[in-house]
């Protein structure tokens, strides 16, 4: 009666210990029914996750959207018109998905985004164009301590007396100076009476043609053409701005004869 008793009871404990385990499947999935009644998936018809394309190139979506606009032109049914559609707007989404992720790319990194040094909006251009012209103004008076304009003209040249006045209106508000070089050995009155001859040098430049301007540089041994034909105050500023930053340096500059290049003023 003992040894009968003990083997109900070890039999009891095994179906107890593998009780939870045959039927943790149907407690927590009771709501499936039957597994008789479920279909399941054939084999091989597996369902890629939405958005993945495999290697796709812009070269195929190009040929792709051609193949379907051409259809849709020559076909034009729902059906064909339809796919072209849907096509473009799947190109648009790209390209949606595209311009956020660029936009968000120039936020976290300033180095690339123009508009922290060139602002775009209202005020912001407004601070940028002043800080500009503070920059210009400073590089023209710098320029004014160490180099001198060298204004090639013709007395009997209208654009040349137009553009001895810029040049006067800037000589007074920088402070620059400027040596009037005549090509006909006349001056142009009442502004730059006082010239320098300068044929010899007009053909050394490659002068051919006035108003003709220069800024000479004497303690870097440079003479550079800022331009030729009537310039603006405005565009005078602005390269003179370009051309003081390419060639002046840090260090001190010393004064030279300007009359070594241009010759005798009279």
């Amino acid at each position: 009666m003992k040894t009968v008793l003990a083997t109900l009871v070890c039999v009891f404990f095994v179906f107890l210990i593998a009780h939870p385990a045959l039927c943790e499947p149907y407690f927590q999935q009771r709501e499936r029914g039957w597994f008789w009644y479920e279909s399941f998936p054939e084999p091989g018809d597996t369902v890629q996750p939405e958005g993945r394309e495999g290697h796709i190139t812009v070269e195929q979506i190009r040929k792709k959207g051609e193949r379907l606009f051409e259809t849709a032109l020559l076909f034009p049914t729902r059906e064909n018109v339809k796919a072209y559609m849907e096509h473009q707007k799947r190109v648009l989404e790209r390209s949606e998905r595209f311009s956020q992720v660029w936009k968000r790319v120039l936020w976290e990194t300033p180095a690339l985004d123009a508009t922290v040094d060139y602002p775009v909006s209202a005020a912001g251009a407004e601070i940028s164009r002043n800080l500009q012209r503070s920059a210009r103004d400073e590089m023209i008076e710098r320029i004014s301590r160490v180099a001198r304009l060298v204004f090639f003209f013709r007395s009997d040249c209208p654009f040349c007396r137009g553009q001895a006045g810029v040049i006067k209106t800037l000589e007074r508000r920088h402070g620059i100076g400027v040596l009037a070089a005549s090509l006909d050995g006349r001056g142009l009155y009442p502004l730059y009476p006082n010239f320098v001859n300068g044929g010899a040098q007009a053909a050394r430049l490659g002068v051919d043609r006035v108003p003709a301007l220069f800024l000479f540089i004497p303690s870097r041994s440079k003479i550079v053409r800022i331009g030729t034909g009537y310039l603006t105050l405005g565009e005078i500023r602005q390269r003179l701005h370009v051309v003081g930053e390419e060639v002046l340096g840090t260090g001190r500059d010393t004064q030279k004869d300007l009359f070594t290049l241009t010759g005798e003023e009279k």
